[in-house]
């Protein structure tokens, strides 16, 4: 018997069909799949080639099965199969995933040894890692280093994970000015707009997100829902309700179409100031676009008829509520609690 039959050389075609394969289907097995494509890659004479296993890894890699990654690669180590740029920057990319940025920077010296110059993607990889690890700074000197010595253009992928990571790490106005830097050169900020306006917000600084707003649309840069819904939220945390609206106009003119979190967050904040008639305005407001209410809607309107001590309007909202099928969370309950309490109803429902 011939022992080498199950050994014979498949076309690249069929491997590629296969890889096509896994990457369109779905479901728990995929993983299993791919490692058994796998398997059999590796059992193949001659080898196959890094590309086709690089297809493999990518997809694995987008499983989130970061250790797999890891161990299948270095099994492709051990077989001699020489690596490439895009298979280290995999790895680098599993590492960084892992939390293990060290072992990133490892990689890193490998591609220098090995003469493979690093790209914009391991300079991406290694500062998104660095992020991930609340290495904010260490970051931004690797960012900087890069500019100074022109080791390569960063792009809206590198500007967006050092100005997410410094906002994040509650640096909004180092991140502001890095947002700054980045309209005065060839790689212009879009998204990252968003990112500071929030933070903005977030850090109480309402007037300079407006002013960044209006800098950003004059700059013929769109805003969208996100935009707005920070900037609402922003309002909204001061008792700005009337140009939160404002601004909800505003972006419905602009042709930006409001989501539930939008609403929510103006009906949550009429309803902590006892404004629940507005609230449920916004309410039907929000029914007439064609929005569905969800929990956080009902429970914002329980509270705020509990605030008021209007349980019985509450309980009407629950009703409702239930009847289209939403089940009722902690914060519903806990605002029913609570205005039972304040009216001495202790044992109703």
């Amino acid at each position: 018997m011939n022992c080498t039959r199950n050994r014979l050389p498949a076309s690249t075609s069929h491997l590629n069909q296969r890889i096509l394969h896994l990457k369109n289907g779905s479901g728990p097995t995929k993983v299993n799949d791919a490692l058994q494509l796998f398997d059999e890659m590796l059992q193949r004479q001659p080898p196959p080639s890094i590309i086709q296993i690089n297809q493999l890894m990518t997809l694995i890699v987008k499983m989130k099965q970061y250790s797999t990654a890891l161990s299948l690669f270095k099994r492709v180590n051990m077989m001699g199969i020489p690596s490439d740029l895009y298979a280290i920057n995999i790895s680098i990319n599993c590492h960084c995933r892992l939390n293990q940025v060290a072992y990133g920077f490892a990689l890193l010296a490998t591609l220098f040894k090995q003469g493979y110059p690093p790209d914009l993607t391991t300079y991406n990889t290694l500062i998104n890692g660095l992020v991930l690890a609340d290495r904010v700074f260490e970051a931004v000197e690797l960012f900087k280093k890069l500019l100074i010595e022109k080791l390569c253009d960063p792009d809206q992928f590198m500007y967006g994970s050092v100005i997410n990571g410094l906002c994040k790490a509650g640096h909004t106005i180092k991140a502001y000015e890095l947002l700054r830097y980045m309209e005065s050169g060839s790689c212009k900020p879009v998204v990252q707009y968003n990112t500071v306006i929030d933070s903005l917000c977030k850090d109480k600084m309402v007037d300079h997100a407006l002013q960044l707003f209006t800098n950003m649309t004059e700059k013929g840069v769109l805003a969208d829902v996100i935009t707005y819904s920070s900037l609402i939220q922003g309002l909204c945390n001061f008792g700005r309700e009337t140009e939160a609206a404002r601004m909800l106009m505003d972006m419905e003119g602009k042709g930006v179409s409001p989501s539930v979190v939008t609403f929510n967050i103006l009906v949550d904040s009429f309803c902590k100031k006892g404004s629940v008639k507005d609230a449920e305005l916004a309410v039907q407001a929000m029914v007439r676009r064609g929005l569905n209410p969800d929990v956080i809607t009902y429970s914002a309107l329980i509270d705020g008829y509990c605030l008021r001590g209007e349980i019985d309007e509450a309980e009407k909202v629950l009703d409702g509520m239930v009847e289209k099928e939403l089940v009722p969370n902690i914060i519903t309950y806990n605002s029913l609690i609570n205005g039972y309490c304040k009216k001495k109803r202790i044992g109703k429902r």
